[in-house]
């Protein structure tokens, strides 16, 4: 499953490469994630965690990330499992940092491109075709707003204050993603 997003921070790109590179940072934007101490070999022990209704499913495994600050980039890989049929997962997300040339903006803006592929089996393989893009999406959004509100609240000087609750990956945030695709459909416009 492949998929691409994009989203706008605030702070000039050298600063955001810095936030990537700070592995429990950018672990805490996306819901239901947590990581470890990094192990010797530089990754980290990780931890999804997703809520669907009474349902909970805890997804462990390891965490990497090599940041090029030259070249404002980067690679994030992270391989799961979950107790339940055969669930597993490894994903790979690409991302490159540019400037957003905004002669209106009062504090640089820094775009984020993201390229994803993701690979997943057992009862998660059955799940992605029937709604995992949708998911990835949803996943990615939060993770887009959580990341801005920190890049907005540093730049204005002020500390980021993670959400209450909303702490897992929930069936509701992925009805959120549905309505919001499904209103872009509506509209004629390709989803955000």
């Amino acid at each position: 499953m492949d998929f691409q997003n994009r989203f706008v921070v605030s702070g000039a790109p050298a600063a955001v490469a810095e936030n990537f590179a700070n592995v429990p940072l950018m672990a805490g934007f996306l819901p239901g994630a947590s990581v470890d101490e990094p192990l010797p070999d530089g990754s980290y022990p990780a931890t999804l965690l997703a809520s669907f209704g009474p349902k909970k499913l805890a997804f462990k495994g390891t965490l990497t990330n090599e940041v090029d600050r030259q070249a404002l980039s980067g690679v994030l890989k992270g391989q799961a499992s979950a107790d339940v049929r055969g669930a597993r997962m490894a994903v790979t997300m690409h991302y490159r940092l540019s400037a957003v040339d905004d002669t209106t903006a009062t504090v640089p803006m820094t775009e984020v491109h993201i390229d994803s592929h993701a690979q997943l089996s057992g009862v998660l393989a059955e799940f992605a075709k029937a709604g995992g893009v949708i998911v990835a999406e949803a996943l990615i959004a939060e993770f887009a707003r959580r990341f801005s509100a920190h890049s907005q609240a540093a730049a204005a000087g002020e500390r980021y204050v993670a959400p209450e609750g909303g702490a897992t990956l929930s069936m509701t945030t992925v009805l959120l993603a549905m309505l919001r695709r499904f209103r872009g459909w509506m509209r004629g416009s390709a989803p955000s």
